[in-house]
């Protein structure tokens, strides 16, 4: 599906909207592949990596410059955008 070099190439809106429609593609192409079906096992899967990982001795990621507001926003307008 994606591989890590190009999920970290991912820098712009453009970029990102491309990944996101790559991944709903493969969700309906694919869903036998998918851990979590479900927006609530999606969001309980993120939270448990964020934590699994952040403290992972292989974290490479700067966890106190991510736009968290941002994200935010983006997961919630996902509730309640038509």
């Amino acid at each position: 599906m994606f591989s890590i070099e190009e999920i970290e190439e991912i820098s712009s809106k453009e970029t990102f909207l491309t990944f996101l429609d790559k991944l709903i593609s493969d969700f309906h192409k694919n869903p036998s592949e998918w851990e979590n079906r479900s927006v609530d096992l999606y969001l309980e899967a993120m939270k448990s990596w964020i934590e699994d990982f952040s403290s992972s001795e292989f974290n490479d990621i700067d966890w106190n410059h991510i736009d968290y507001s941002t994200m935010s926003k983006i997961l919630y307008m996902g509730k309640i955008y038509e």
